[in-house]
């Protein structure tokens, strides 16, 4: 229970949600993304922090330009 707890996000919501920092770039039919997962990271984080890609699994789309693109927006200025 203590380690469900301690790996679990949504423990700690509010203090993700005040970090302007963090960027989340996952695929909606990643495996391990249950479809409340997703809708945590869409309700927790503003759309500028999130890149949701429609397809790619558990990152199967790395070698996509256009993941590699999100990926290197996302770092950029941080």
């Amino acid at each position: 229970m203590t380690v469900n707890n301690a790996t679990d996000l949504r423990a700690y919501t509010a203090e993700l949600q005040a970090n302007p920092n963090i960027r989340v770039i996952a695929n909606r039919n990643d495996v391990l993304l249950a479809a409340e997962d997703l809708a945590w990271i869409e309700a927790t984080f503003a759309p500028a922090q999130v890149t949701l890609f429609e397809h790619g699994g558990h990152w199967g789309n790395l070698s996509q330009p256009a993941v590699r693109r999100a990926i290197l927006r996302a770092l950029d200025g941080l």
